[in-house]
């Protein structure tokens, strides 16, 4: 007895289960034994309707069989609900300790992540994701200085070529200047 006490209680609400599932084999097979009686002893009473002693003796036989295979009939459904009891207080047992295991789980991790510290981790998720998309922005632009078009910077180079090609006063006669403002044409001409 003191065992039985030292065991936890889940495997006693188990083994109560099974015991009473046993039990309720045993009646069942009880049920059937007499429902064969009862069928015996009817097939006897029709083979003796000549003699009303035999017959009647029969069915007095068939009618206390019958009253026992009830009282059996409603044990079993009286240990059915007690099985079903157990099984739903077992499910009970089950789901409390599945609430127990969350709770502690949800404390563990409150406890581990508090509000603060989480609030201040997005934070700084969002500013590195902010970062990161500057960068990117500024390493795809094709444009390294914002507010200069493509135009403005063909005008600069146009103004820088007419700056370099500088025309020397040209001298009477001179065929060497003739020669430079010719290449220098060809270089205006293959630079546009």
């Amino acid at each position: 007895m003191g065992n039985f006490f030292g065991r936890s209680k889940a495997v006693q609400i188990i083994e109560s289960i099974q015991s009473l599932h046993n039990v309720e084999q045993m009646l069942q097979c009880l049920i059937d034994k007499y429902q064969k009686q009862i069928d015996e002893e009817r097939r006897k009473a029709k083979q003796n309707m000549n003699s009303k002693s035999l017959s009647t003796r029969h069915l007095k036989r068939v009618l206390l069989i019958r009253r026992h295979q009830q009282q059996l009939e409603s044990r079993m459904l009286s240990l059915l609900n007690k099985r079903y009891t157990l099984e739903s207080l077992n499910v009970t047992k089950m789901h409390l300790n599945a609430i127990k295991m969350t709770s502690n789980t949800f404390k563990h991790f409150l406890k581990a992540n508090d509000i603060d510290k989480v609030e201040e981790m997005q934070e700084t998720l969002t500013e590195m994701i902010s970062d990161a998309c500057e960068i990117n922005e500024v390493i795809s632009s094709t444009d390294s200085i914002e507010g200069i078009d493509n135009d403005e910077i063909e005008k600069e180079y146009q103004d820088l070529l007419e700056e370099t090609l500088v025309f020397p006063s040209v001298p009477s006669g001179s065929v060497v200047i003739t020669t430079e403002l010719e290449e220098n044409e060809q270089l205006i001409s293959v630079k546009t």
